[in-house]
């Protein structure tokens, strides 16, 4: 039977209150949750601060204990093969002729292996633009006889001509290298500016053949890209000639020579212009043009070809060159000359090399440097005192920072020179 008394009715009163009570606690509990702020953490933004000093503290330290290598290669972005950045005989107008003569004044060598004399005064100035137009000094007569920009040159051997050679041409500035490039501009214009020699540094990342300088991912360049642009650069000037220095990546191999060539082969055109030499007298200039064998590859540093036969074309430096010394610290150190001009690199010492090599860069490279390796009297004192100290006349002159300075100029007009005295 229901309790229907009065106690019964005050408790159920009394429970009703405190349930009322209850919601109206947790409404406003709900209330106060929504319309706060949330709750601060631990990682305030000066925390955070905190924090990045001590990540760029333990990756300076890092840096400094451990390889660069291993670091950069994890922590740097990859750099895609830069653009085509060839130019070709479009860049500039051509001339109808060549607009100065590079008659020079007497000869300030103390014989004759190097005959500079006092050069035009163009050659001072460096008055034209730089790696877009073909410069008056590398350009013939309409009509004229014409090898490697003028006539003169068609009578020298390729072991009396002398090349301006671009040292590392494969790592530029422009060529998206990001650490200790050689030069701003790339090899392309080099060769549009007068340049006839490219040095190359070859690498082997992760399986793929690249031109970069000991690191792979920090600045590349592809083989095939390069080789079809030198094609087409020579298609567009049928009478220059061409040296490759290809070096082997000590810390970026092993190197497969055959490999490389087989990138040589699939470009159209590239092997065919390949000079492959008998063991007997190097060739004219004009004889190299006539015969359309104008690329001339020199190979060095450890590297391994097929049946241990290297590819026909494929020239082993030292077994012709001599070289000097070519990890010069500073100016100082390349006017040491009887330090820089020693020959460090060659055949031996019972052997007689057809060729000079002199070094004229500073390691690490230095625009500020160049600035003064790459003039006119510094340039032209050093291969002097070189080619008296070693009886050579110096063929190749390896540079940094091309486009700074004379040197394809002065290269060009002593090669003038050399032809007017023999």
């Amino acid at each position: 039977m229901a309790d229907s008394s009065p106690r019964s009715d005050n408790l159920t009163q009394e429970q009703s209150t405190v349930s009322n009570n209850h919601e109206n606690q947790n409404s406003e509990a709900e209330l106060e949750r929504l319309v706060s702020p949330p709750p601060q953490n631990c990682c305030t933004w000066y925390v955070a601060a905190a924090f990045l000093v001590l990540l760029a503290i333990s990756l300076i330290v890092t840096w400094t204990m451990l390889p660069a290598e291993d670091i950069v290669m994890k922590y740097l972005p990859h750099f895609d093969e830069p653009e085509n950045p060839y130019l070709g005989p479009e860049a500039g107008d051509p001339l109808d002729g060549r607009e100065d003569d590079l008659d020079g004044g007497e000869a300030s060598a103390d014989d004759d292996l190097v005959d500079i004399g006092d050069l035009p005064e163009e050659v001072a100035d460096g008055n034209y633009e730089i790696g877009t137009t073909v410069p008056t000094f590398m350009r013939c007569a309409d009509g004229e006889e014409c090898c490697n920009g003028s006539s003169s040159n068609c009578d020298l051997r390729l072991n009396e001509m002398m090349f301006g050679m671009v040292h590392n041409s494969m790592s530029t500035e422009e060529g998206g290298f990001i650490l200790g490039y050689n030069h701003y501009l790339a090899l392309e214009k080099a060769l549009v500016a007068g340049y006839r020699g490219l040095s190359l540094d070859v690498c082997n990342c992760n399986g793929i053949l690249q031109f970069c300088h000991n690191v792979c991912d920090l600045g590349e360049r592809m083989p095939n890209e390069v080789f079809s642009n030198t094609v087409q650069f020579l298609t567009d000037f049928p009478s220059e000639v061409i040296v490759l220095f290809i070096e082997a990546s000590i810390d970026r191999g092993p190197i497969s020579w055959t490999e490389l060539y087989n990138e040589m082969a699939a470009v159209d055109g590239f092997v065919d212009m390949m000079y492959v030499h008998d063991g007997g007298q190097w060739p004219t200039m004009r004889e190299m043009v006539q015969k359309n064998s104008r690329i001339v590859v020199f190979y060095f540093n450890p590297g391994t070809c097929d049946n241990d036969v290297c590819p026909a074309g494929f020239h082993y430096l030292y077994d012709y060159a001599a070289e000097t010394v070519f990890d010069s610290a500073s100016l100082n150190d390349l006017q040491n000359y009887e330090y820089s001009c020693t020959v460090t690199r060659g055949p031996g010492i019972n052997a007689t090399a057809d060729f000079f090599v002199v070094n004229n860069f500073v390691t690490p490279p230095d625009p500020s440097a160049a600035e003064i390796s790459n003039s006119k009297d510094f340039l032209a004192n050093r291969l002097t005192k070189c080619a008296n100290i070693q009886k050579m006349r110096p063929n190749f002159v390896y540079l940094d920072f091309w486009s700074i300075g004379v040197t394809a100029e002065l290269v060009q007009y002593a090669n003038a020179q050399y032809a007017e005295s023999g």
